[in-house]
């Protein structure tokens, strides 16, 4: 009887172990599930938001964390400044560069995004630019003077688009073109560049001939017999061209408009062109001929939007045309 006593006391002792030791591995690897899930994620939840006006030097920019049950970060911006552990956090570059930002959450979690950084937007202001006047045209060997207005001006330098040097550094400049084509004039105050003037002048070939050189014929010796004094023969000096009729600017487009409206003729130009309407002209950066863009414009709705006229100065004529214009939307 002690015997089977002792077994039965043995067997309900191993029982109870077994019970015990299953429940502390349950306990255990519960609280090690529990741990897990309420300490850990998928990175892949990870999200960082970077949000700013432009991404320039000198330029604030906001970083924000929103990942979901993220309990510490560490920002990394790339430019060797401090680390923080905000939220949200306000960082400011100072050089244009590529820049590496890292977000670090909870330890594990890593995301990199690569921000590019562009110099600082050079801002011009329009009253400090030069009030350059240039004249449409000019031709070759003609003096041209142009002279600065503005104000508290202490240094000057012109160029004339023809030289790769400064051609006048004072406040009246004087130049003669050698060669023809369409200039490009610049003016700096101040030596500020950011504010050059810069305008555009059309350059011509001066064809005006110089009056024509008296030539006296010497007399020929009279032969025997011949009592009549022999007269020297005069070339007649060839006369200056007579100036055409004038057109401004503004009527010439007002005129145009007309051509597009179909109320007048691309004939009633050839006043102004000394009679050849066919020239060529620049429309839009292209060229072609005067014929072929009144027949482009005709029984359209268009708009003028810049207009330039180059005229010959002696005869008002003119020589060519550079012009910008778009078609109104019925």
């Amino acid at each position: 009887m002690m015997r089977t006593n002792g077994h039965e006391t043995a067997a309900k002792y191993l029982d109870k172990s077994v019970i015990y030791f299953f429940i502390c591995v349950f306990l255990v690897s519960g609280s090690a599930l529990g741990y897990r899930f309420y300490n850990s994620f998928p990175c892949e939840q990870l999200v960082m938001d970077i949000n700013a006006r432009s991404y320039r030097i000198g330029e604030l920019i906001k970083f924000t964390d929103l990942t979901e049950h993220s309990k510490n970060r560490q920002w990394y911006f790339g430019d060797s400044t401090a680390v923080s552990d905000k939220r949200e956090v306000l960082h400011v570059y100072t050089k244009p560069g590529k820049y590496v930002v890292r977000l670090r959450v909870n330890g594990n979690c890593i995301k990199e995004t690569t921000l590019v950084i562009k110099d600082k937007k050079v801002l011009i202001d329009p009253n400090k630019i030069p009030n350059l006047k240039v004249p449409d045209s000019i031709t070759v060997g003609q003096t041209l003077v142009l002279t600065d207005s503005t104000p508290e001006a202490h240094s000057w330098e012109w160029r004339f688009g023809e030289t790769a040097h400064a051609n006048a550094t004072t406040q009246t400049a004087s130049y003669s073109y050698e060669s023809f084509g369409l200039k490009t004039i610049t003016l700096i105050v101040n030596g500020d560049i950011k504010h050059m003037a810069k305008k555009r002048i059309q350059v011509y070939e001066n064809t005006v001939l110089d009056e024509a050189p008296i030539k006296t014929i010497k007399p020929k010796k009279r032969e025997i017999g011949w009592d009549i004094p022999y007269e020297p023969v005069v070339k007649e000096v060839e006369k200056k061209d007579e100036k055409v009729p004038f057109i401004s600017e503004e009527d010439f487009a007002k005129a145009l408009i007309k051509v597009s409206q179909e109320e007048i003729t691309e004939k009633e130009f050839e006043p102004y062109f000394c009679g050849n309407i066919n020239k060529n002209i620049v429309v839009d950066g292209k060229n072609m001929t005067f014929l072929v863009f009144c027949q482009k414009i005709r029984g359209k709705k268009i708009k003028i939007k810049r207009l330039t006229l180059f005229r010959n100065e002696s005869t008002n004529c003119i020589e060519n045309i550079n012009l910008e214009y778009n078609r109104k939307i019925l």
